[in-house]
């Protein structure tokens, strides 16, 4: 078992409300009122603490006290946690009274299912009066229905531009792309095979609306043989129609990576070994900051983060 901190042996709720309180009340006298303990004790509350962490953090007059740095830190370290302890206490009451209704997820296509249904079997153990209820759109529509209220929660990539002052975005996991073609295509067979030579094959293009289209076109712009003619592309949106293609007629597709570990691992295709991605960045929960965190959402985030944390995943 690892040895708790410095901070866990020694610092107690009562010291976290203590330094929460001064940061918001810069008086030691009505601090004191208000938790209920006269001035002197409070003094001596107050500099038994920052005997304890061998720190100042409150700089006192007369009648002012100001924090210094390291109190801004802790003010700030404090009122999270005690923010958390409120929260966890709020949903234990829900949780206790059996908390009902449902929660709307928007996911994209490319998100990984394995980490969503993981999330989504401990949720439903947790919030058993809960409906979890998930639909799959590319991004703009995802996006127009959390706007709208038709979602509560979007489950995407942070290549969609949000007005943080309206949107919450919470990081869940890094992804990365993969292109994949048939198992004895010449390029899968190459050690180190080239963009060049990925470009002047012919490819299944995703929509333009997604955000690996702009990624591909660049490249192949850049790295297609000027002049032409050009190998003729086939663009489709059905990852089972893409499956298809790459394997009956030798076209080249860029997929999420943990879809192309999944058909290599059933010898369905190959991974090329190119010499960087196409896209990667982090897949993120999005949702609008005028509603209110209630518990099922805060549950299931918190399963998602869980069920989040291992490898590098794909899109």
């Amino acid at each position: 078992m690892a040895m708790a901190s410095f901070l866990e042996r020694n610092l107690t709720l009562r010291q976290l409300r203590l330094i929460s309180q001064l940061g918001r009340t810069p008086s030691l006298s009505k601090s004191a009122e208000l938790l209920n303990t006269t001035q002197p004790a409070l003094s001596r509350s107050l500099a038994q603490l920052e005997a304890t962490l061998q720190v100042r953090l409150f700089d006192r007059t007369t009648k002012r006290i100001s924090p210094t740095p390291a109190g801004l830190s802790m003010i700030q370290h404090a009122d999270r946690v005690l923010g958390e302890l409120m929260l966890a206490e709020e949903s234990l009451r829900d949780l206790r009274g059996g908390v009902s209704g449902e929660l709307r997820l928007g996911i994209l296509p490319v998100f990984s299912a394995q980490r969503l249904a993981t999330a989504m079997l401990r949720a439903s153990q947790m919030l058993p009066h809960v409906r979890l209820m998930v639909q799959t759109h590319e991004i703009e529509d995802l996006h127009g229905a959390l706007q709208d209220g038709r979602i509560d929660l979007m489950l995407a990539h942070a290549e969609w531009t949000v007005d943080l002052n309206r949107v919450e975005v919470t990081p869940l996991y890094e992804e990365f792309s993969s292109i994949v073609a048939a198992p004895r295509h010449k390029l899968a067979l190459k050690r180190s095979p080239t963009w060049a030579e990925a470009a002047n094959e012919r490819w299944v293009l995703p929509p333009h609306r997604t955000p690996l289209r702009p990624k591909l076109d660049r490249m192949l712009s850049v790295h297609r043989r000027p002049g032409g003619p050009h190998p003729t592309d086939i663009q489709a949106d059905s990852a089972s129609l893409a499956l298809h293609l790459v394997r009956s007629s030798g076209l080249l597709w860029a997929t999420a990576n943990h879809y192309a570990e999944d058909y290599e691992r059933r010898g369905l295709v190959r991974r090329i070994a190119m010499p960087g991605e196409l896209l990667r960045g982090p897949m993120c929960a999005f949702r609008l900051r005028k509603e209110a965190m209630n518990t099922p959402t805060r549950v299931f985030l918190q399963c998602m983060q869980e069920a989040s944390t291992g490898e590098v995943e794909a899109y």
